[in-house]
């Protein structure tokens, strides 16, 4: 075996692994206003007006995660910890919230012979206040809510949706405007809208909810619906079935995120050719943390360039992760976002860069872009939201939220996401399990996210995110960054 370099060379002659405590961005000349700056961003096609994602992780992401992510013109990528009939359900929630007008796709219908049992299932099931009834030919016939559903529990046992339904519809033809249904809705004083056509068939749904502009900068779909992404496992499905969920899922998903800790493999990429020629929807490949596993990416895997839309870097940097510990491989965040950068700038720039993991302060945030990332995508930041799954526990009296790295055990037992990483007979763990601090909506994190980003963005001198690419960074001493946090103070008063 030939030697491609000298040992000695491959420790003394080596650039510094640096990641986010290694850097400072540089002040910079500002001449603009606070309200001048422009945080929005595009990935592929789809716009987003907040360049933060939450990672495709069980204890991060599902379908309200998601939902509030999008709402307010992020991302929230829903894990794949689950089977593939709970990732549809998941994903039709998210598809099915906050449009002006849900079609017929993703509206929850009910048939009026069907129990009262079913429909309220299906309302608690999918977060929803009613159902549309219609008979087998789609034709409408009632509308179903919570109000229908009667206290005793014998009736709700016995009856049926045909007896309690509310039978006179009110409803308008396809075409409406957004000013004629609220108009609608007003003067009737009702909630839900179904649109049915001259044979009256259900063709769609308002409701007053989405009607309601609370959300003017949320992701969204060409058809005015929340932008919806899922992480998926680079190995084509198999069997038939496997296949046949992938083509439901892809009805609700806009984009697929390849979701493994190491990308750059023979293996992985030649499943992911399959996915993307067997899906229409977009991707988003990683992780990876080198300039030569991008370049490889884009230059010698033959991806369809039209759905290859962005690449997603680093390995080892996350809270919950011990990739790095376990297997001394790894590339943090930062480093792997510059190296990765440099690779698109090179061969591809319309491909998107997500800078995934290790973030911990608002001040992160602008030193990633600043090294060349597009968007940014974390669990810390979001596991102890309120929006996250699981419940608000108490420990030692502080309110906290599980959140555990798709590595660990705990994650690895559930059997969905064996090839997320190295499979491995000792079962040698990449993730650990553990609570974080309950931080209450999300709304309150993304504000102060982007309070930071702002802030950092006004001192660096850059009023977009394209600006911010160009802001100077300088490499900071062990003492220095000592002196950049609070010192030399006596203590708490």
């Amino acid at each position: 075996m030939k030697l491609t370099e000298k040992y000695r060379n491959k420790i003394h002659h080596k650039e510094l692994i640096a990641t986010f405590d290694d850097i400072l961005i540089l002040p910079g000349f500002t001449d603009f206003e606070p309200s001048d700056i422009n945080i929005s961003i595009k990935l592929g096609k789809y716009n987003f007006n907040l360049p933060i994602m939450s990672s495709a992780m069980d204890t991060v992401t599902e379908d309200e995660m998601a939902i509030k992510m999008a709402l307010y013109g992020g991302l929230g990528v829903l894990h794949r910890n689950c089977s593939y009939e709970r990732q549809l359900e998941i994903v039709r929630i998210v598809k099915r919230a906050r449009s002006f007008v849900i079609d017929d796709e993703h509206i929850a219908t009910i048939k009026p012979n069907e129990p009262l049992a079913r429909a309220k299932l299906m309302m608690e099931n999918y977060n929803i206040s009613g159902l549309v009834v219609v008979n087998e030919e789609q034709r409408v016939c009632g509308i179903f809510t919570k109000r229908d559903i009667p206290f005793m529990e014998s009736d709700l046992k016995n009856g049926s949706i045909k007896d309690y339904m509310t039978k006179e519809v009110i409803s308008i033809k396809p075409g409406v405007s957004r000013e004629e249904a609220l108009d609608t809705l007003f003067k009737h004083r009702i909630e839900k809208l179904p649109i049915i056509d001259d044979k009256g068939i259900l063709q769609g749904l308002i409701t007053k909810k989405d009607l309601t502009p609370e959300f003017p900068f949320a992701s969204k779909d060409e058809d005015g619906h929340l932008l919806c992404a899922i992480g998926l496992s680079p190995k084509f499905p198999e069997s038939s079935h496997g296949q046949n969920m992938l083509k439901e899922l892809e009805k609700y998903v806009d984009i697929f995120f390849i979701d493994v800790a190491d990308f750059y493999k023979k293996a992985d990429i030649e499943g992911t050719k399959k996915l993307m020629k067997f899906l229409d929807s977009d991707f988003v490949l990683g992780n990876i943390g080198t300039y030569q596993a991008a370049e490889h990416l884009m230059t010698k895997s033959d991806f369809p360039e039209e759905k290859f839309i962005g690449i997603k870097v680093g390995m080892g940097s996350g809270s919950i992760c011990t990739t790095s510990t376990q297997t001394g491989v790894g590339a943090p965040t930062l480093f792997a976002t510059a190296q990765v950068a440099d690779a698109i700038l090179d061969y591809n720039p319309n491909i998107g860069l997500i800078a995934d993991g290790g973030f911990k302060n608002p001040g992160d945030l602008p030193k990633a872009f600043a090294t060349g990332a597009d968007m940014i995508m974390s669990g810390h930041l979001f596991a102890g939201a309120t929006e996250s799954p699981g419940f608000i526990d108490t420990v030692q009296g502080r309110k906290v939220k599980v959140y555990r790295g798709m590595g660990s055990k705990n994650a690895r037992e559930i059997g969905f996401i064996s090839d997320r990483y190295i499979e491995s007979s000792k079962m040698i763990t990449e993730g650990v399990s553990d609570y974080v601090p309950y931080v209450g909506d999300l709304s309150g994190v993304l504000a102060t996210l982007k309070e930071g980003l702002t802030n950092g963005m006004i001192y660096a001198g850059a009023k977009s995110i394209y600006e911010m690419k160009n802001a100077s960074i300088g490499i900071v001493s062990v003492v220095g960054t000592r002196e950049t946090q609070p010192h030399d103070l006596l203590g708490k008063y």
